[in-house]
């Protein structure tokens, strides 16, 4: 098996896995707590300009990446490889029915859904709104100032990522049912941008939702729209999605993906928890 070169990689999951599985891992405990150490750290963006020592919403957080060695790349390639000939990885064509938390090996050509690029646009609104005294309810997004406006237009149409799960989409993996990807924040390597996970890429994972089809085969994406906020505003944005993301988008004047950003994913699904990309 070829060497693999990971884009995101959780590294502590990985392990876990082999061991569960009873397969050698051949990495010493300070790889770990290394890139434990790496994943730790902030990364903010300030926007100058918009006051002395900067204003409400005058900074952004993004996700981190980390570093990898040679090394400890060919460790992981290692550890990937021995869970597959434990045959514990299924593959398509998948030979079993599948089951929650199973691991799964796809490949396929990836892309970011609408839902974590409205998501990306709510979680600078509510970065924004943590500095200021008022809420999602009475805010008037034309009353938002032009300096912070330019901020958050800045940042939505730049290549990093703000830090909130990602959702994307696995198409062409010969799958019936449609393939999505979450991504939890601070897992790359390298480089924490858009293009990294977008294209012809392999995921493993574990499965973390079955969605079926029909009348009721639908599931929440609200984790991916709204991540961080308070259960309550939760629940009055997801009853206005549409309503919220064409203010939003108008006030910014952003363009927005329409062909899939809803409130629900529709089944046949599957969604899976990357452990890594490569």
């Amino acid at each position: 098996m070829a060497l693999k070169n990971p884009v995101y990689l959780d590294l502590e999951t990985l392990l876990a896995q082999a061991e569960y599985n009873d397969v050698q891992v051949p990495v010493q405990a300070d790889i770990v707590e290394k890139t434990v150490k790496q994943r730790s750290g902030k990364a903010n963006f300030g926007y100058g300009g918009l006051g002395a020592g900067g204003s409400a919403g005058s900074e952004v957080e993004f996700q981190t990446s980390y570093t990898m060695t040679p090394t400890e790349k060919a460790t992981v390639s290692k550890v990937i490889d021995g869970l597959i000939r434990a045959d514990v990885v299924s593959m398509v064509p998948v030979s079993k029915s599948l089951v929650k938390d199973d691991l799964f090996e796809l490949e396929g050509t990836a892309r970011i859904t609408a839902a974590s690029l409205a998501g990306k646009l709510f979680n600078l609104l509510f970065q924004y709104l943590k500095d200021i005294d008022q809420d999602i309810t009475n805010i008037q997004f034309t009353d938002i100032a032009p300096d912070i406006k330019q901020l958050m237009q800045k940042v939505y149409l730049g290549n990093e990522l703000v830090p909130i799960p990602l959702l994307i989409e696995l198409e062409n993996t010969g799958l019936e049912q449609k393939v999505f990807v979450n991504l939890r924040p601070s897992f790359f390597i390298e480089s924490a941008s858009l293009d990294r996970i977008e294209g012809e890429m392999r995921v493993l994972g574990t499965i973390r939702n079955l969605i079926d089809g029909g009348d009721e085969g639908y599931l929440s994406s609200e984790e991916w729209l709204l991540h961080g906020w308070e259960y309550l505003m939760k629940r009055m944005m997801m009853l206005n999605l549409n309503e919220q993301v064409e203010g939003l988008t108008a006030a910014l004047k952003l363009d927005m993906p329409e062909d899939d950003v809803h409130a629900w994913i529709k089944g046949p699904a599957i969604v899976i928890d990357a452990i890594a990309i490569y």
